[in-house]
């Protein structure tokens, strides 16, 4: 259901309600005006943005629809922004994403979102913050787009200890569950590196003053939600650097692991390939075999089969291909 908050700001007096607010504002006055819209539908916001208030068709529908990528378009009597931001939960690896359409003129802005956290916080904020509004809708907005901006850090630090964590454990006890972790890390990091390109981006457009509505004396704070931005970018970039290197150290204690196995198993082959060869010597029923009527020619050929294998297992551990449990080996492996 489409909720529509109306604050104006008159005299430095703050009127709170509904749209009958909107049919008291004068353009032409000095009142600020803040129009909330949350959760819209065009059956409901096309005719107040459109006929009522003037707003291009094409500003309308980018700011219904769900799909729109950050963005500024001017217009005469007001600019047009798009903004977004993400929530990612961690533990569940499920993102959302937010968008909100601003249309900001020299005494009013309208906001136009889903349900939205970041809005609601000024919302509040406001009653006991009249600089927000009285500074002009631009400060209002950049009130907004900070908030926004900041909700990345707390995402970024879950991210960086989820990540330590997972080198810690893959270093002591790797198993599959680590990489199906990994993966799902990554995927939420290029969820945030998706959106935070082109919302970088506007802020830089919008710092160096290409805007017709935000004052001068305002440029330095979205200069400083810029350079926020820019850091959330190079985090996101170091990040998925770390966990690049994350998963070539699980993909090489895997191999190390699978290479311990197959050296064992090496080994045991190695031992049995004399046995056999013993074995298969003693098992020919030729008639002239001395050892086959020896009456200690059995225990001559077990002793030989043991005999040669420990023979063979002190000549590995000499050469060092394999060591005490807990222990290193005695000489170093030269190939």
């Amino acid at each position: 259901m489409t909720t529509i908050r109306v604050s104006v700001l008159r005299n430095d007096k703050l009127l709170r309600g509904g749209v009958e607010l909107i049919d008291d504002w004068n353009a032409d006055s000095q009142d600020k005006l803040w129009v909330d819209i949350a959760e819209p539908d065009q059956e409901t916001i096309e005719p107040l943005l459109e006929n009522r208030f003037g707003f291009h068709e094409l500003a309308a529908e980018d700011s219904l629809s769900a799909n729109t990528l950050p963005k500024y378009d001017p217009f005469p009597t007001y600019d047009f922004f798009i903004f977004r931001t993400v929530d990612v939960n961690i533990s569940q690896h499920a993102s959302e994403t937010y968008k909100i359409a601003a249309f900001l003129g020299s005494n009013f802005l309208f906001t136009v979102h889903r349900s939205m956290r970041a809005i609601d916080d000024v919302y509040t904020r406001l009653p006991g913050d009249r600089r927000l509004l009285g500074r002009g809708p631009d400060f209002l907005l950049y009130s907004i787009v900070d908030q926004l901006v900041d909700a990345h850090f707390p995402l970024l630090e879950q991210i960086e200890e989820c990540v330590d964590t997972l080198q810690d454990k893959i270093f002591s006890d790797a198993d599959d569950n680590d990489l199906d972790e990994l993966l799902h890390l990554k995927r939420d990091i290029n969820v945030l590196r998706r959106h935070s390109l082109p919302q970088r981006e506007l802020l830089n457009q919008i710092s160096r003053g290409d805007t017709q509505f935000i004052q001068r004396e305002h440029l330095i704070y979205f200069r400083d939600a810029y350079d926020h931005m820019f850091r959330i970018s190079e985090t996101i970039d170091v990040d998925r650097d770390q966990m690049a290197g994350t998963m070539e150290a699980y993909l090489s204690v895997i191999a190390n692991r699978t290479n311990e196995i197959m050296k064992v198993l090496t080994i045991f082959s190695a031992l049995m390939l004399p046995l056999t060869l013993i074995a298969g010597i003693y098992g020919m029923n030729f008639e002239h075999m001395p050892e086959l009527h020896w009456i200690h020619g059995y225990p001559f050929a077990l002793f030989l089969m043991i005999g040669t294998a420990l023979m063979m297992v002190g000549w590995f551990f000499w050469r060092g291909w394999i060591t005490l449990p807990g222990g290193k080996s005695r000489k170093r492996s030269r190939l």
